[in-house]
């Protein structure tokens, strides 16, 4: 069976998540080229799942593969969109808060014919916004809810001197857009970057960030209202086993994305 080669950019909790989803073989695709700050991380997944794949430079990675995953960081977005462009390589971005800063190499992007996948991350009814958008929505609100320990490292904390050790209710620490949401929880609310970039825009959109020590569980609630009506989704997701600032549905996400654009590469080339 033909696979679509992968060039991975980030070897963390997604990035390992990834790999357990290829190892059940019902995703054609492989990895065969690992990218990470920590040489080392990669390496230990290389030796974890037995890959066939090099530890190598971004640039030396896209040389070899036909498919880049980026689950690296938002500071990891610009590189792989330019070496997707450079090298015309389609693309996955789980990182979408850092998309968000660079829009301009996405519309170059997009306007050479390269691919460039968002996922629906740990967010659910992005289909109903984007529907709704075709007749036009007046106000789209996101409200995440996470543990403290979710939140933890967050600049928007450490800027503000926010301590949230010992809270006791839940508490509004954020109030904004999603522009400036991203920017102040890069780690925390990329599912914001997604919502605002099919549906309303990022300085249009609204997200409330709740700290709740009383939550075992990251949620995020929508409610739009358009020309169509009310939109109303609850996500309540677990956090990922390795890693509580993330949600174990991002990581599905990402294993259906490839999924898709697997399928898709590989019926191409079954055509051709």
């Amino acid at each position: 069976m033909t696979k679509i080669k992968v060039c991975m950019v980030g070897c963390g909790n997604i990035g390992a998540d990834l790999c357990i989803a290829l190892q059940k073989g019902n995703i054609p695709a492989e990895i065969v080229a690992l990218v990470d700050q920590d040489v080392e991380r990669a390496r230990v997944l290389v030796r974890t799942f037995q890959l066939e794949a090099k530890v190598c430079t971004l640039a030396e990675a896209v040389e070899d593969c036909d498919f880049i995953v980026e689950c690296a960081s938002a500071a990891a977005v610009e590189p792989v969109l330019r070496a997707a462009i450079d090298h015309h390589r389609d693309c996955l971005i789980m990182s979408v808060g850092g998309l968000m800063g660079h829009m301009e190499l996405y519309e170059e992007a997009k306007q050479r014919n390269i691919q460039v996948r968002i996922p629906s991350g740990a967010l659910c009814g992005l289909d109903g916004i984007r529907a709704a958008m075709e007749a036009g929505l007046h106000s789209v609100t996101l409200t995440t809810r996470k543990p403290p320990k979710g939140l933890v490292g967050a600049p928007y904390l450490t800027d503000n001197n926010i301590d949230l050790n010992g809270l006791t209710e839940a508490k509004i620490i954020f109030e904004g857009n999603a522009l400036e949401a991203v920017k102040a929880f890069p780690a925390n609310v990329n599912v914001a970057g997604a919502l605002s970039l099919v549906g309303i825009g990022p300085k249009e959109t609204r997200v409330v960030v709740i700290a709740d020590p009383n939550a075992t569980e990251n949620s995020h609630e929508v409610y739009a209202e358009g020309a169509f009506g009310r939109l109303k989704t609850m996500t309540s997701n677990l956090p990922s086993p390795r890693n509580a600032k993330s949600s174990y549905l991002a990581s599905l996400s990402a294993a259906a994305e490839l999924r898709a654009a697997a399928v898709a590469y590989t019926s191409h080339y079954a055509e051709t």
